[in-house]
């Protein structure tokens, strides 16, 4: 692809040459990237698929703008860009890097957000090269706890610094529906309204995008897909996604609830070994979490 086309494509990610809309900002997390930003480490962002991660770059490349930083020394690329399908590689990373200075212009050195970089593979070869010469302050981003952690902890380790995304605290999801509490009587006096968020919550979870807009149902069944077809299924090539969607809708409605796999497999007549598999696939991709058994004989 042409350098110039390239730069076309980004330039509507990017706030080269307008303002993007950021949302509302989630304070503790911009915080955050401030902090680890500050240690010029990698900084690597993971969470589950929608739960604000590329926002949250955005929202940090509008502060920095916005306190005097020149917006030519941010260059932000998100690997599920539907122009970008067919150049997923370290190849096409190296020609959009170099599009950005050669055509760009940054004015001192660059601030890199790679979003979604699980789908190049390689990508941490680059990102390290970057990184020791000092030629840009890395951010990264995947919705996948270990295809990441496996490379970070060949190439990158010990020049890193993770920062957990998860969907919204009941604070924030509070804060998202207007309702800021500040003091004690604040919570006092808006008890009722609270106790009717939290059974929102409970019930809708706090995905951003969910909390912001109607159609919840929908909007919900299509993140489950999502993350069952493209972050599980394809990345591990598992062939019975019937078996994997059975077992999934049998961890979310049997939450907090102690099982062994071998009592999973009776029940879903799924094998043991399958079970194991799945369950590891559904963790990578943090739609659940396992909480190991605690017992004094051990």
């Amino acid at each position: 692809m042409e350098k110039e086309k390239i730069i076309e494509i980004l330039d509507e990610w990017n706030f080269w040459s307008h303002t993007l809309d950021c949302g509302i900002l989630r304070e503790g997390y911009l915080q955050r990237f401030e902090d680890m930003m500050a240690t010029k480490q990698v900084v690597v962002i993971t969470g589950v698929r929608r739960s604000g991660k590329s926002t949250l770059m955005k929202q940090h490349i509008k502060r920095m703008i916005d306190r005097g930083e020149d917006k030519r020394n941010f260059l932000y690329l998100n690997f599920e860009e539907p122009k970008f399908i067919d150049e997923l590689s370290v190849e096409f990373l190296i020609d959009a890097f170099d599009a950005y200075l050669e055509i760009v212009q940054p004015t001192s050195t660059p601030n890199l957000f790679l979003d979604e970089i699980q789908h190049i593979e390689g990508w941490e070869r680059f990102v390290r090269a970057l990184h020791e010469k000092g030629n840009a302050n890395i951010f990264v981003s995947g919705s996948s706890a270990k295809l990441l952690s496996k490379e970070l902890g060949t190439a990158l380790t010990g020049r890193h610094v993770d920062i957990h995304v998860f969907p919204l605290s009941f604070r924030e999801f509070l804060e998202f529906n207007d309702l800021k509490l500040e003091t004690k009587l604040d919570i006092v006096t808006n008890k009722l309204k609270i106790r009717q968020m939290m059974r929102n919550y409970l019930s809708s979870g706090g995905f951003p995008l969910v909390v912001l807009l109607d159609g919840k149902t929908d909007i919900l069944r299509e993140y489950f897909n999502d993350v069952i077809i493209r972050d599980i299924a394809e990345r591990h090539k598992v062939t019975k996604i019937d078996k994997l969607r059975s077992l999934a809708k049998y961890y979310l409605t049997n939450v907090g609830t102690p099982a062994s796999f071998r009592k999973i497999a009776n029940f879903t007549g799924i094998s043991p070994n399958s079970v194991e598999r799945y369950s590891d696939h559904l963790s990578d991709a943090y739609m659940i979490f396992f909480v190991k058994r605690f017992s004094y004989s051990l």
